[in-house]
């Protein structure tokens, strides 16, 4: 599993790119902290000034006891958002306070990722990106994280049986992996590497078409090495390695079928 933390990261940063609504909501009510600090004008923020600050430091201000829910919230928000500001000034932005730069300051970050621009390249299928993220992450549920739970009875791979399901293993030293990835290379006319293939697939190729289909083989290969995993988990038999380059063959070329017909 995945953390909402990192799935509401930035995919620059490994995550999904999705919204964390609390952050968000955060990052909103900061506008009105804002409205504080430089409306004076509003006619909220003289009511706030008449009923609560009379007078008081906004930046230094602390609500009592018996003040409502939603003026506490607010100045809660202020002391959250009080790392951005400086007498008043918002030093993330000089233009001033937004909700996106009040997310940025909110949100937890996460150390950018290389391999972002390969998953999330335009080209491939949703369910192969959603997978090859999961691989990238390493967080697929494999049979060595199932076992150190006390959930698998063992921890070897389910293809092979012949060493410890990792994701190393399972999609590189993998004999069955090995052998979907050979025929993907008799497919293309190229030599396949044995590890690293987004890394192949989008350098050193020539044109950007090009790259673009072998990241779109690639990703549709790590798909059904997975999905070929979980039929021999669940159905005990998994397809002869040529069976599953010809799926992944009509796969890529329907996906950048549709691809081409959108643009």
């Amino acid at each position: 599993m995945v953390s909402w933390e990192k799935v509401c990261s930035p995919k620059e940063e490994g995550g999904l790119g999705i919204k964390d609504s609390q952050s968000w909501n955060i990052a909103a009510i900061g506008k009105l902290v804002w409205w504080i600090y430089y409306s004076p004008n509003r006619l909220w923020v003289k009511w706030v000034n008449q009923i609560y600050l009379k007078g008081a430091d906004w930046q230094e201000y602390q609500p009592s006891g018996n003040m409502s829910w939603g003026w506490k919230s607010i100045c809660r928000v202020k002391d959250r958002l009080a790392s951005g500001y400086q007498n008043g000034q918002w030093l993330i932005d000089n233009k001033g306070y937004t909700m996106c730069s009040g997310y940025e300051l909110v949100r937890h970050s996460f150390q950018s990722v290389q391999w972002h621009q390969y998953v999330w390249n335009g080209w491939c299928l949703p369910r192969h990106q959603f997978i090859g993220w999961l691989i990238a992450r390493e967080d697929l549920q494999l049979k060595v994280k199932l076992f150190a739970l006390g959930i698998a009875a063992h921890e070897d791979c389910l293809l092979c049986g012949s060493a410890p399901e990792t994701h190393v293993h399972l999609f590189q030293e993998c004999t069955y992996g090995r052998r979907v990835f050979s025929e993907i290379g008799k497919m293309c006319s190229l030599s396949v590497p044995t590890s690293n293939h987004l890394h192949w697939a989008g350098n050193g190729h020539g044109s950007q078409l090009k790259k673009g289909i072998l990241l779109c083989i690639v990703m549709a290969t790590y798909y059904h090495i997975w999905m070929q995993r979980n039929k021999a988990r669940v159905e005990g038999c998994i397809l002869r390695p040529e069976l599953i380059s010809n799926q992944i063959r009509r796969e890529v070329k329907a996906g950048l079928q549709h691809v081409f017909y959108q643009r």
